[in-house]
Parts: structure tokens; sequence; C-alpha cells
């Protein structure tokens, strides 16, 4: 599946087979705060939210900003990521 993540101040995007997924996030102080994350029904089990994700942090470490994950799938996204840990900012 060809999926091109689009970034606007505030979330990353992809619409797929005219649906929307998101991911929401707040930026301030040199973190990205990851709000929400949403895939529609018809679009789960496809990796659309782990790319949404994959494309916060690379933002972030071009960026040079830690992710604060309130986010409940950026946390478990997170625990299955070792390697982006030294990314996240401190709770």
């Amino acid at each position: 599946m060809d999926v091109h993540v689009e970034h606007e101040p505030g979330r990353f995007f992809a619409r797929v087979e005219g649906e929307l997924a998101e991911l929401v996030y707040e930026r301030r102080e040199g973190v990205l705060d990851v709000h929400h994350t949403y895939t529609p029904p018809a679009l789960r089990g496809r990796d659309l939210a782990a790319r949404l994700t994959d494309a916060a942090f690379a933002y972030a470490r071009e960026h040079g900003l830690r992710i604060v994950p309130t986010c409940p799938y950026t946390q478990t996204y997170l625990a299955r990521h070792p390697e982006l840990r030294a990314l996240a900012a401190p709770a």
C-alpha cells in the first residue's frame, strides 16, 4: 500500500481510499506532545498509525525536539521501539 504522509502544523495525516488517518500534536518548548492518533475502522490493520508515528518521530529528530507520548498508541509504539526512547521527554 502506497501511503503519503503529509504534515501541517499540529498534525501528520494520510488520505487513503478517501479516508483520513491522522496524528494530532501540540508543539511547545522543545517538545511535540502527541495527543491523539486516529485510523478509520476500514483502514485499521494496515500500519497507518505506525507510519504517522514514524513521521512524527522523524520530524522530532530532525528539529531537535523530544516526544511527549500523551496518546496511548504512542506509548505502546515507544514500548515496541526501544531505539526511539531517547527521543521521549522524561515524564
